[in-house]
This record gives C-alpha cells, structure tokens and sequence, in this order.
C-alpha cells in the first residue's frame, strides 16, 4: 500500500508538469498571438439566428489588435461597470507533419478558461462566423477543456483565421491557458484525458470516498465508542463537499452560488480537522485544550467568512484562505508533533496530510494566477492519496488488532493448558483419594458385616462349646451357618453389573447341593428383569442374606420336598418369592421372632418390602418388592 501511495504522488507529479498532456508534433501551440479587448454595458449573450456573432471583432488587418501572449491572466477592475470582451485571434498555418498528410477535421483546444463565456469564430470569406458558442457555459467553463472542430485547411495554403471571445464582468478576473490548432484526432485524446483529471477523477474519488464514509458512518451508529469511523465519514463528507466544485454545476441563483463557494472555501479547513481528529485515534492524544483550540478556530473562520444576507464581509472572505492555511500550519505542526514517537498508521497520515496541503497550496496559488493556469488542480487527486492513506491506516490498524488477538489467544492457550494440567492433577488427587476413601468405606462395611454376621455367629458358638451344652452335630451346624455367611460376603464381592439374576445365580449354585443333601428339591422360575442401578456390593449382601435366611427356615422349620425361587418385574418392583410345599403356618397365631424380624430390617434397609403368607398344610410363601428406582438407600 506504501508503494502505490508514492507511485500516486509521483503520478500526480507527472501530471502536474504536463508530461500526459502535451500536444504532438501535427498540432501548433499558440504561445503569442493578438489581443482585442472593448467594455460594454450588457452581456453580449448567445447568438440569436445565422451564423454571425452579435458582436463581431475586428477585421484581421485591423490595427485595433495588439500583441498578446499566452497563457495569460487579465485582472479586473472592482470599481469598474459593465462587461469586458476579450478577443483573441490566431493564424494558424500547417506544420511540415500535417500538411504532407491528407487533410482532415481541425479543432481548437484550449485546456482552460476561468471566469469567462467563451465563442469562437472563424474568417471565411471575409466574414467572421461562429463555430461554437458557450455563452451559457460561463459558470463551468473554469475547469472545463474546450475543443471545439473548426473544420478543413483553407485551399491554396492560406492560413486558418480564428478568433476567441471571452466575455466577463469588468470587476473580476479571467485567464486563459495556451491555445492549440491540430487535427481532431490528435487534439481530443488531449481533452478527454484533461476532463478525465480535472471532473471525471474527482467524481469516481468522491463518490468512492462518500460510499465509504456512509458504512463507516453506520458503523459508529452502531458502536459509538469507536470515533475513527466517526471522523472517517465526515472527513468524506467535507471532501465531496469540497470536490464538488470540480464536477458540479454552479446553481444559477446568485444567492445560492455564493454559499456554495463558501462552502468550497471552509469544507478544506473541515477536511484537515477531520484528518487530524482521526489520525490522532492512531497515537497519544494531545492535551484537550489544543484541540479545542483548532475546532473553535475553524468553526469561527467558518462563520465570520459565510455570505450572510448576500455576503457582508467580503475582506473576510479575501481572508479566508490565509486563515485557513494558518490553520493547516497549526494542524500539521501539532500531528507531526505527535507523529514522532508514534506507529506507522499515525506517520503515514501525517505524510499524506502533508502531501495535501501541498497540493492545497498549489491550487491556491494556480486560483491567485501565481502559477500557470495550464496546470491542473492537485487537491481533487490528493483525495485519492488520503482515501489510501486511511486505508492503509485502517489495514495496518487491523493487522495489528489481529496480531494482538493472535498473541492473546496464544496466551490464553498457554493459561488453558497450565489449568487443565492442573486440574489434570488435581483429578488425579481427587481420584486417589476417593480410592482410598472406597477401600475404607469397604473394609469398614466387611469388618462390620464380620463382626455382625461370622463373628456373632462365631463368638456364640465358642460359648456354647466352652460349656459343653452342643453336641458334635450341632456344632457343625453352627460352624456351617458361619461358612456359609462368609461366602456370601464373598459373593457380594462379585461384580454383577447391577445384574439381579446373576447374583442369585451365584446362590443357587453355593445351596443346590447342601439343598438336594437335605432331601430338598430346589426349582427355578425366573424371567428377565431389567437391572438396578442401586445394586452395590452392600445392597448385594443384604439380598442374598435375605434369600438365605428364607431358605434356612425353609430347612428347619417347614419339612418340605420341593422348594422355588421365583424372579419377574411387578409393576415398578421387582419380585423374589421362596415358595416351599412344607407344612406351613398360621401367621396369626404366631409370635414373630427374630427371624421374621430380621427380614423385615433388612429389607427396610434396602427400600424394600418383605410379605410372609403362610396356612397349615400348604405351605409358605416369603415375597421380597425390590424397587427399579430408588433415589436413595433405606435406612
């Protein structure tokens, strides 16, 4: 973006010396010819039928003319009335490089005429006749190239007679560029590159410009914290305000004409203010006072300088531009001043700024007749290097932004993972604490089962052995029931998968034989059940205990032949009978004991529900509800 800034500049440059709009070697440039100026009373106006102008000028042998030169700038009188004439006449005879070429069309091309309408003639036959008439062209004429076809070379190698009329109010000022004479088709490219500089380029800047500041100007509505886009729009706003001038047309009214000079005038004060307030987003802000300072400053020129009622204050507005070159000065000290220790978007601002009022200056001194009025204006093209100028400001801005999100975002990542080793670590604490609190949560449930269930049985047994009240059989009764209770700690153990069959599956296997020893017949019925969650080696415990505990009464108490275990899904429960053909009883008339108890606790303990239904003579049924779901354990 750098490299196409200068190689504009240096475009620019070229341009402005002239180098894309010289003539070639078939046209002739009128540096000297002859003058005829007259006063009159009224605008001579447009011509009204035929082919003669209303106001004719001298015949060319006339002594009224007198040597002029080109270009040139005539300057008027204020305290003169009326409207002055000014007749240029040029002889133009046919270089060696057009004549020894076939005849064709021949225009006339002057680059530039300020402040003046302009009719051009032709001598044929003694007679002047017009061959373009821009009387009512006078307000555009300024930065409008006019060509205008005169027609085919006299024969007999005469010379082609032409006269230019400009006609202006005496009080103001007029100046006129080098006049050329060539072929049509080597003359237009010169006026159609010239209209490209002069209206076309500052257009398409504009319109670029102002498209631009429009969505940037959205952008702050929506985020009015960010002010670069705020001065960003306005600064295209006072640029297309300024460059209007350059492809507008100036309204007809006089009233109307003067505020919009005006506002050409102040809109480049605007403009570099608007500059200034936004490259400074770029930097350290100066002190408010000095800023405050430049926007009143420029507010009041602004307004001491306006037409009010018609323009009261023309010595203000004599003033104006040395007012506003002051304060240009003052802007580009204070950004340069801040531009030292800044970034590139701040530097390469104030170079363009800079730039700018160069080109500023220029076209004040090309509007004040100091330069040529053969050069073009540089600040419409100057546009085009502040519009790249706050691009690539803008693009280096977003570069960097992404840059420092990149950067950020690294960091973050760094931050994310030092966390997650950390939090890495701490699950591996955690985990191994809660390891350690599971094993003592299980050796303090198997020390406590062992002491309840084997060591009771056990301390119990050794009592009675002691006291020699048990006989051989009983004692390996008692010594069975212990064994027995220690397996099931063991099978609780077991990993089931909160399997409720697989469980009991591990008992029956463990009870067939010591069953089918006491003459029993153990029959299984079971269906498919879905699994419990709750099930853990503590609730296992509890339902093989109950089980064998129902068989162990089974055994003892009912003489029976055949006994069931039945297993299926009960509605929301989950149903495990022990049914046996034994000789049963009355539960009324029973006492319970503690046997009976201790089903009822331990199957409070798991949430669940024990039943006991029994008649004499057929038999007993033990039903346990187990429950699908259970939000907490029984207590």
């Amino acid at each position: 973006m750098l490299t196409l800034l200068l190689a504009l500049t240096a475009a620019v440059l070229w341009v402005a010396s002239d180098g894309w709009l010289g003539p070639g070697s078939r046209s002739a440039e009128f540096g000297e010819l002859r003058a005829y100026t007259t006063l009159s009373t009224q605008a001579p106006g447009p011509r009204q039928g035929g082919l003669e102008p209303r106001v004719p000028p001298p015949s060319p042998g006339s002594g009224a003319w007198q040597p002029a030169g080109l270009p040139t700038q005539v300057r008027g009188d204020p305290g003169q009335q009326g409207f002055r004439l000014t007749w240029y006449a040029l002889s133009f005879r046919a270089p060696p490089a057009l004549a020894a070429q076939e005849g064709g069309p021949l225009a006339l091309y002057v680059p530039r005429i300020s402040h003046g309408a302009v009719q051009v003639l032709r001598l044929e036959e003694g007679r002047w006749i017009v061959r373009w008439d821009g009387s009512d062209l006078a307000r555009e004429q300024w930065n409008r190239p006019l060509l205008v076809q005169v027609g085919e070379m006299p024969p007999g190698g005469e010379p082609l007679q032409l006269a230019l009329r400009v006609s202006h109010a005496a009080g103001e000022t007029h100046a006129i560029t080098t006049a050329m004479v060539g072929p049509l088709t080597e003359l237009q490219p010169l006026a159609e590159r010239r209209e490209l500089l002069q209206r076309v380029l500052p257009l398409i800047s504009s319109l670029a410009f102002l498209s631009l500041g429009l969505v940037a100007l959205f952008h702050w509505l929506g985020d009015p914290h960010e002010r670069a886009y705020l001065y960003f729009s306005l600064t295209a706003l006072a640029w297309t305000a300024r460059n209007h001038a350059f492809f507008g047309v100036p309204p007809a009214d006089p009233f109307w004409r003067q505020w919009l000079g005006w506002l050409h005038g102040v809109s480049l004060s605007w403009v570099m203010l608007f500059i200034l307030l936004f490259a400074l987003r770029f930097g350290t802000r100066p002190p408010a006072v000095r800023l405050s300072g430049l926007v009143l400053a420029v507010v009041l020129v602004s307004a001491v300088s306006a037409p009010w009622s018609g323009g009261e204050f023309p010595a203000m507005e004599a003033l104006r531009p040395w007012l506003s070159a002051g304060l240009a000065a003052s802007m580009l000290a204070l950004l340069g001043w801040q531009a030292r220790h800044a970034g590139t978007e701040l530097r390469l601002l104030a170079g363009a700024l800079g730039l700018t009022a160069l080109a500023a200056v220029h076209d004040q001194a090309l509007a004040l007749g100091l330069v040529p009025p053969d050069a073009i204006y540089l600040l419409p093209l100057a546009s085009l290097l502040i519009f790249l100028a706050f691009l690539q400001a803008a693009q280096l801005r977003y570069a960097q932004a992404v840059r420092q999100v990149e950067t950020a975002n690294q960091q973050l990542e760094d931050r994310l993972r030092q966390r997650e080793s950390e939090l890495q670590a701490n699950h591996e604490r955690l985990r191994q604490v809660e390891r350690d609190q599971a094993l003592l949560r299980e050796r303090q449930r198997l020390m406590h089962d062992m002491h309840d269930g084997l060591g009771s049985t056990l301390m119990s047994t050794l009592v009675v052995v002691e006291q020699g009240r048990l006989e051989r059989e009983e004692v390996v009764e008692l010594l069975r029931e212990c064994v027995d209770d220690l397996r099931l700690v063991i099978d609780s153990l077991e990993p089931v998968e909160q399997d409720l069959l697989t469980l009991l599956a591990s008992l029956r296997h463990r009870l067939g034989r010591r069953l089918e020893g006491a003459g029993l017949a153990l029959h299984w019925q079971v269906q498919d059940v879905p699994p419990l969650a709750w099930l853990h080696p503590p609730d296992a415990l509890q339902i093989l205990r109950l089980v064998q505990e129902a068989l162990t009464n089974v055994l003892k108490h009912s003489r029976a032949s055949q006994v069931s275990i039945e297993v299926h899904q009960q509605g929301e429960d989950i149903e495990v009978a022990i049914v046996d053909d034994g000789v049963g009883f009355d539960p009324d008339q029973v006492v319970p004991g503690r046997g009976l108890r201790h089903l009822g606790q331990r199957a409070a303990r798991l949430g669940a529900h024990v039943q006991v239904r029994s008649a004499p003579g057929q038999g007993t049924r033990v039903q346990l509800l187990l429950p699908l779901h259970r939000s907490a354990p029984g207590h």
